[in-house]
Order: structure tokens, then C-alpha cells, then sequence
């Protein structure tokens, strides 16, 4: 919904001068206010100033429609008449022309006729349009009138109601919204009529602000992330009824932008802090290939912890240890497994 703002007090115009300044000049502007606040304070005032001047106000545009359909039936008339006349011009032309001169009689004639069929046109127009106006006048359009007039509240709040008709209703009912920033913001509202109501709300919070995240939030991320990748704490985040700003539920993405936002470890600075080694760092400690690391890992014969997807993951230190390779056969197999190796400080017996 958008508010026409005008000037009403003449201690204001020096603020407006300077703001149109500011606009042509391209420079600062004197106060700005986030508009949506200030749609909902005077829709809340619509929504309690209307039910007692309803009627009033649905009498008050079945007159408005009577007196713009009076109008519009003069102009038709006036219309009309003009047609009439120069249809009767063409005819009197006509009658009045020399008989032997055809090429002028034609000529007159065809004018004629052309006349005669804008009349009839016009005719035709004016019974459909006198039909429709009574339509707007008869007791069913008054009857929905006044029904609109008493269920506003709901018609207001109806998510099918377009912009456009809230827009309709604003411009019935209000005359002009003046707006005053300080501490807090002023609202004068001038209804038609003369009447005028004045509203103060606290001055809206910063996009920055509303956009922040919850400080629980921040906290809660900070503690999952020592146990959780990105995506599982979006997971934990919406078990626990969490939401963004928008109020949408957590992303694996939303959280990688929280996290990076209030610079938080991630899980793999977290895993590495510990001790946690890559594929291939323990590949090169135990001497083999990095897929024989990541397939131990799945295996479950290494300790991992995952940091992204299934595919990204450490794992933890194994020590001083031996690999014994493992045998296959057609009875029974034997998996490889890790042995600790004997310390180089002990001596034979």
C-alpha cells in the first residue's frame, strides 16, 4: 500500500524545499522512513476508524456513482443530439442538390447515409450504456455496497485483494499522510471530511539490523560445529524451531553464511585443531594410496569425522603402527588391520 504524502502545515514547507534540493542535487535527504511500518500503523487505523463511518462512507459512494452517472448521461445526450443534427444537416444538403449534377448527389448521399449509421451507432451505445448505469443504481449493486462497507475488515486482510483496490479504498477514505521524524516518527492523518487523527511509532530498525542473526542462533552454531558439519547443524537448527530473519527455515548455505559472517571456525579448522589428519597425510604415514585410506575409512577399521559431505572428511592420528595386509579366499576372507609396532627402545631377550 502506498500513502500519498502532501504537505498540510505551512512550518513544514522549509523541510520539503530542502528535501526536493537534496533529490535534484542528488545529495543527503533531510529524514528518510522505511515504509512498511508506516503502512501498518495507518492500516491499523483504517481498520478502526472505518467500522463506525461504514455506512457513511458506502451512502457516500453510492452518491459519488449516482452523480458521475448523471454526468455521463448529459454528455451522451449531448452526443446524440449532435448527431442528430448533423444527420438532418446531410439530409437537407442532399435534398436541396441539383438532380443532374450525379457526381455531387452521390457524393451527398454517401454523406448521408454515413451520418445515418453514426447515429444509429450512437444510439445503440446510449441504450447499452443507460442499461448498465441502472445496473450500478439497483437495489443489488446498494445491497453489495453496503456489504462491502460492513465486512471492510475482512475484505482488507483477504490475501486476495489486490494492491490496487487497498489503494482504491486509501484514496476514498484518506486525504494525506504527513510524516514528522524525531526520536520517534509522527503520523497526521487527514481524513476526507476534515477530520485528523495523529499516530507515534518507534522509528523502524535498520535493514542492518533486521537482517542481524539471533544471538541464540550464533551461539547454537557455534557450539554444533564442534560435533557437526554445515549441513547437520541446519538440520539441528530446524529441529529446534530456529529460523532466519525472513523467517525461512536453515540451509546448508544459510549457515555457511552465518558462519562466515560472524567468523566462526569451520568444522575442518576445528578437526584439524585437534589433530585430525587428511587422506593423505595418512597415506604417506602408513605407505599407501589415499583410496585405500578413504576405504579403510568407510570400512570403519579408521576413525573419521566428516566436515563436509560423505566425501570430505579426517581422520584421527593411529600412531605408531603396522599394517597387516589381509587375505581373500573362497571360503572366508580376512580384512587387513593395524597393528601397533614394537618399540625401537626395547631390547631382544
Amino acid at each position: 500500500m502506498r500513502v500519498r504524502y502532501q504537505e498540510v502545515e505551512r512550518h513544514l514547507e522549509p523541510y520539503y524545499q530542502c528535501t526536493e534540493a537534496a533529490v535534484r542535487r542528488a545529495g543527503k535527504l533531510c529524514q528518510s522512513v522505511r515504509g512498511r511500518p508506516i503502512d501498518e500503523a495507518v492500516s491499523a487505523l483504517l481498520l478502526e476508524s472505518v467500522a463506525p463511518v461504514a455506512i457513511k462512507v458506502a451512502l457516500a459512494v453510492q452518491e459519488e456513482i449516482a452523480h458521475r452517472i448523471e454526468q455521463a448521461e448529459v454528455l451522451r445526450r449531448s452526443q446524440l443530439e449532435r448527431g442528430r443534427y448533423e444527420a438532418e444537416l446531410a439530409r437537407r444538403r442532399y435534398l436541396k442538390v441539383d438532380p443532374d449534377n450525379r457526381l455531387v448527389a452521390d457524393a451527398l448521399e454517401a454523406d448521408w447515409n454515413e451520418r445515418l449509421r453514426q447515429l444509429d451507432a450512437l444510439q445503440r451505445e446510449h441504450e447499452h450504456q443507460r442499461t448498465a448505469d441502472h445496473g450500478l443504481l439497483g437495489d443489488e449493486a446498494r445491497g453489495r455496497i453496503l456489504s462491502l462497507a460492513k465486512e471492510f475488515r475482512h475484505v482488507w486482510n483477504d490475501p486476495n485483494t489486490a494492491p490496487v483496490e487497498r489503494k482504491r479504498m486509501v484514496a476514498l477514505l484518506i486525504e494525506d499522510v504527513t510524516l514528522a521524524k524525531a526520536d520517534r516518527v509522527s503520523i497526521h492523518v487527514r481524513f476526507r471530511g476534515g477530520k485528523t487523527t495523529s499516530l507515534t511509532i518507534d522509528k523502524p530498525k535498520p535493514i542492518a539490523l533486521i537482517r542481524r542473526t539471533l544471538p541464540e542462533v550464533v551461539r547454537t552454531v557455534n557450539e554444533l560445529l564442534e560435533i557437526c558439519t554445515d549441513r547437520q547443524v541446519a538440520a539441528r537448527l530446524n529441529e529446534l524451531g530456529y529460523r532466519n530473519w525472513r523467517g525461512e527455515t536453515f540451509t546448508f548455505k544459510k549457515v555457511t553464511v552465518v558462519r562466515k559472517a560472524y567468523h566462526l571456525r569451520s568444522r575442518f579448522e576445528r578437526l584439524r585443531e585437534r589433530g585430525m589428519l587428511t587422506g593423505d597425510e595418512l597415506a604417506k604415514q602408513l605407505g599407501v594410496c589415499t583410496t585405500t585410506i578413504h576405504h579403510w575409512g568407510r570400512a570403519g577399521l579408521l576413525g573419521r569425522h566428516l566436515y563436509g559431505n560423505n566425501h570430505r572428511c579426517l581422520y584421527e592420528p593411529v600412531g605408531n603402527v603396522v599394517v597387516t595386509k589381509g587375505a581373500g579366499g573362497r571360503y572366508g576372507s580376512k580384512p587387513p588391520s593395524l597393528i601397533t609396532a614394537p618399540s625401537p627402545t626395547q631390547g631382544a631377550i
